[in-house]
């Protein structure tokens, strides 16, 4: 499904990423770990079209997409979430799900004049809340949520976008560990629906119990890749991510 080929991403005379390669085919859902300055988020960004390449190439569902716009990678089907949530403070949870629906103009609501919601997609918006855990605050100001509900409403807002694959940036940071089993159980559901991913997380555990492969950087280059277990046990990347003795930590 997704297939980046030797990128780079110079800033200036810095190199954030080096002739980076990784793929992730459909239905799986692959990790992406380093420690902060690896090049994760850079590479993040530039499969998202946020950032623009220096060298290399990005494929999606077969499509060469390097170089698009973050807006279109999105319309091609693929999404991502932020470390840090972004949406609209000052709006409900239940229009900040509507202003993500991928429904026909026709519709979709123009919640800015004041136009009705079609039945259809209401419906459809408190179906991922409910599953989010979030249909009681529907009306609720984004605002006023706490930091693991913006992360379930980051997820349930790209639902209404329909994606066939979405990016995790940090899922699981400032989610309550005995949370994070719920947030395994909600990715595992989306995946269930068709959704493909790739995530990033400093939590090695949460990728541990999640992921089927994965890929570690350190510079901005790969170091090791395959099965999350492997890749977790890898010397070079007990040595540069975890230290002495977190290898059986991470078995």
């Amino acid at each position: 499904m997704l297939e980046v080929r030797n990128v780079s991403l110079y800033y200036g005379g810095i190199c954030a990423v080096n002739d980076m390669s990784l793929e992730v085919a459909e239905g799986e859902i692959v990790g992406l770990i380093g420690t902060n300055g690896a090049g994760k988020t850079s590479l993040f960004n530039v499969i998202t079209g946020f950032a623009r390449a220096s060298s290399g190439t990005v494929r999606f569902l077969g499509r060469d997409v390097t170089g698009y716009s973050g807006p279109r990678i999105a319309q091609a089907g693929m999404l991502r979430t932020f470390q840090t949530p972004v949406g609209f403070p000052k709006m409900t949870v239940m229009e900040n799900m509507l202003v993500f629906s991928r429904a026909d103009a026709a519709a979709r609501p123009s919640i800015f004049r004041g136009a009705s919601p079609a039945r259809a997609v209401l419906e459809e918006a408190m179906e991922f809340l409910a599953i989010f855990g979030l249909a009681a605050r529907a009306g609720d100001w984004v605002q006023d949520l706490a930091a693991p509900e913006l992360k379930m409403l980051e997820f349930a807002r790209a639902m209404m976008a329909h994606p066939k694959m979405l990016l995790l940036d940090e899922p699981a940071a400032g989610v309550n560990p005995a949370l994070q089993g719920n947030l395994i159980e909600h990715i595992g559901a989306l995946r269930r629906r068709g959704v493909t991913f790739l995530v990033v997380d400093h939590n090695l555990r949460f990728i541990r119990d999640i992921c089927d492969r994965a890929y570690a950087m350190a510079d901005g280059r790969l170091i090791a890749s395959g099965p999350t277990g492997d890749v977790l046990n890898n010397p070079d990347v007990i040595r540069l991510y975890l230290g002495g003795g977190a290898g059986e930590e991470a078995a």
